[in-house]
């Protein structure tokens, strides 16, 4: 585990400004009719990048993958908590709580990995 270079930033989710930015066209068409969707948040860990991105018709997803291996993307439907958010992809459990997100397979703890937020995934 490392520790976050991040700065706090207690926005979850986009604002209803104008200043929302697209979900990156490689996600979005991973998305159930994802086309349009908004990103909420880009985070990184050591080796990771996870993205959540909110479809026109209000659904959220996690997007994790692999950093510079989209091949190993996988798009699960997300909720957002209050301080974070969670994603099913069973038996895997994702959790974001503040700047960490922790990996659960049925339950048991698999692994835990500090978070950097992302203004946009690359």
């Amino acid at each position: 585990m490392f520790e976050s270079s991040a700065s706090p930033d207690d926005s979850a989710t986009p604002s209803a400004s104008a200043d929302l930015q697209p979900c990156p066209s490689r996600i979005e068409v991973e998305l159930p009719y994802g086309e349009g969707a908004v990103l909420v948040k880009a985070y990184r860990t050591e080796d990771k990048q996870i993205t959540l991105c909110r479809t026109p018709d209000d659904i959220l997803y996690y997007y994790g993958e692999f950093t510079g291996r989209p091949e190993t993307g996988i798009a699960m439907p997300a909720q957002e908590t209050s301080d974070g958010f969670t994603a099913e992809n069973t038996p895997y459990h994702y959790e974001i709580h503040g700047y960490t997100v922790t990996v659960t397979r049925n339950g048991a703890l698999i692994g835990e990995e500090g978070l950097t937020v992302e203004p946009s995934p690359r």
